[in-house]
């Protein structure tokens, strides 16, 4: 798990210079995804953390160039894009202060929850975008592919589908699939 957020590190460290919207002195990050972003089987096995988005706050902390950040963790277990638009997005994202970057990871639950995942997915994932760069203008939006859940070609489905959208809307994906299933073969 450590090396993936190694990548999440890199990423941010390695971006292109830009001016961030602090919010009290703090780079803002939002985690946006399900279980897997929330991290719901961790934080059940040691309710006291540290969490996902503690270990990526202390990784980036030795980075000395970036301000202090604030990494804030809206994965929920169950969670699957319409579900964010319909239920939670105005509430817990969209009024949120001072954003800089917006990590997505969501696929798993919509593959099963979604009717015609295929075509609905992708619309959805744009919903998702078009109404964060309309709420926080100045963020980056990663779109990130999923971990290895399902069998390769069920993820590979997915993960297609995230690097459509990716290129339709111009953006970057952080393709976290590769370096999680290598770690995985290596066992825990």
């Amino acid at each position: 798990m450590l090396r993936p957020l190694l990548a999440i590190c890199l990423l941010l460290v390695c971006s292109p210079a830009r001016v961030w919207a602090e919010h009290d002195g703090k780079l803002q990050i939002v985690l946006l995804g399900d279980s897997t972003t929330e991290e719901s089987i961790p934080r059940a096995v040691n309710p006291k953390g540290p969490h996902f988005e503690d270990t990526i706050r202390l990784l980036l902390a030795t980075e000395k160039d970036l301000p202090p950040t604030n990494v804030i963790n809206l994965g929920l277990s169950g969670d699957y894009l319409q579900g964010l638009l319909k239920n939670r997005y105005d509430r817990d994202v969209a009024k949120l202060p001072g954003v800089d970057y917006v990590f997505i990871r969501y696929g798993l639950n919509d593959m099963g929850r979604r009717e015609n995942f295929a075509d609905n997915f992708p619309k959805d994932f744009h919903e998702l975008i078009a109404r964060l760069r309309k709420d926080h203008p100045q963020a980056k939006i990663i779109p990130m592919t999923v971990i290895p859940y399902f069998d390769p070609q069920r993820s590979q489905t997915i993960n297609d589908l995230v690097r459509q959208v990716a290129e339709k809307e111009q953006m970057e994906v952080f393709d976290i699939y590769p370096r999680y299933a290598k770690e995985l073969e290596q066992g825990p």
